[in-house]
């Protein structure tokens, strides 16, 4: 009997965690959700842990994790980019908490102390955790380093956790690796249950298309992006396309940039990709900023949600310039600046509401499997019980109705339930 609890990324996008407890207690993930009214933490580890698994960087996989080692000392197993890109995030939450005058809930003592306590796994190998546990890592397909859990309990119960996964190809990232053999429970994330995905090269050919008539009338192409992997993604995009224009990299790009040029062996076609960003222009400073401004040319920079970063640094001088065009590149989580903006077409630019006059355009590059891909990762690997996590809870509702209708086993838990398998 394996028992599965809920801290966070129950019927909400954000704050993943999850405890599976077959007599020694493994968490999957320990992350955050950024809101506009603050930082939302999962619920608290009152456990002791046998082991922590991080499925892949990103601060609502991982936000958190450092604050456990303000209490106990934990063995943790990620991949190595992504031990690398989640100490690049956890010290720019640091940087971020001290210019705001925040409190941080973990310090740098607690950050260095993760890295010692972390062991590097690559995919494919099988370890031993704990005393009877074993776990195995699988590319998720997602982002450099992203991984599937296959955690098998002391009783032999299988759990596999996708974290987020992509099946398909994408430009940076080969597809999943699924588990092979079946399992007693698949949590599965659910962000795009209940829609697809448009084809990835149409969608590239239209975002190119629209950049190089922004250029051709003589704006700026402020391309918002999240700094880990899809701002490479779109420098490669961009210069694949032979954009007509100088192309800036800005902010904590950079840093994301140099980490994911480190690992070929987690990077689909990485030779290209380091010709793309040696070919970009990196901003060093204020000036190079105001240079970029001063004639048409393309700025991929963060944040991907319009929830802070150097993207400020340009918005507040294009805003009124009808022939500029703000690109969104990724998925907007309700109630963030980028949301807001697509629904009410208005934005906070130093602490006025502003109506934009230039363009703001936003294209689907996820690398979140869309619903096709969800149900045919969940027949592939065949579970007894598929769990949904990591979805809004109308997404889950429809998602969880369609697979019940083809004869699944599945549930979509609430924060702080237990599930038994």
């Amino acid at each position: 009997m394996v028992k599965i609890r809920f801290l966070g990324a129950a019927n909400e996008v954000g704050r993943s965690g999850f405890v599976v407890d077959d007599g020694e207690k493994i968490l999957l993930d320990y992350g955050v959700k950024l809101t506009p009214k603050g930082i939302e933490y999962p619920l608290p580890v009152t456990d002791n842990l046998a082991a922590v698994v991080i499925s892949h960087a990103h601060l609502d996989h991982t936000g958190q994790l450092p604050h456990l080692f303000t209490r106990s000392n934990t063995m943790i197993y990620m991949t190595p980019p992504t031990l690398d890109l989640s100490k690049m995030l956890w010290f720019d939450t640091l940087k971020i908490a001290g210019l705001e005058a925040m409190d941080a809930s973990f310090s740098k003592e607690e950050i260095h102390a993760v890295e010692q306590f972390t062991f590097a796994v690559n995919y494919g190998r099988k370890l031993k955790v704990g005393e009877n546990t074993s776990i195995e890592l699988f590319d998720a397909g997602h982002i450099a380093g992203s991984a599937i859990t296959k955690v098998t309990s002391p009783r032999d119960k299988t759990v596999v956790y996708t974290g987020d996964i992509r099946l398909d190809d994408t430009r940076l990232q080969t597809g999943a690796v699924l588990p092979a053999g079946g399992c007693d429970a698949l949590l599965i994330e659910s962000t795009y249950g209940d829609r697809e995905h448009p084809d990835r090269k149409e969608t590239e050919k239209k975002f190119v298309a629209d950049v190089q008539d922004t250029i051709d009338k003589g704006g700026t192409a402020l391309v918002s992006s999240f700094a880990v992997g899809r701002s490479a993604e779109m420098i490669d995009i961009l210069n694949e396309y032979n954009i007509n224009a100088d192309i800036y990299l800005d902010g904590m790009c950079q840093k994301a940039a140099r980490i994911y040029l480190n690992y070929p062996k987690f990077i689909r076609n990485h030779s290209f990709l380091k010709k793309s960003l040696d070919r970009a222009l990196w901003v060093k400073n204020i000036s190079m900023r105001k240079a970029a401004l001063k004639k048409p040319s393309v700025i991929v920079t963060t944040s991907g949600m319009l929830q802070g970063g150097p993207v400020y640094a340009y918005l507040p001088e294009i805003y009124k310039d009808e022939n500029s065009t703000l690109f969104l590149t990724g998925f907007q989580v309700k109630e963030t600046p980028g949301q807001i903006l697509m629904e009410t077409g208005k934005i906070n630019l130093n602490g006025i509401v502003v109506k934009p006059k230039m363009k703001v355009e936003k294209y689907d590059f996820s690398s979140h499997a869309g619903k096709s891909e969800l149900l045919k990762i969940i027949g592939k690997i065949s579970p007894k019980k598929v769990v949904l996590v990591h979805g809004d809870s109308e997404v889950m509702k429809k998602l969880l109705k369609t697979l019940k209708s083809e004869g699944f086993d599945a549930v979509a838990p609430n924060i702080g339930d237990e599930l038994v398998v």
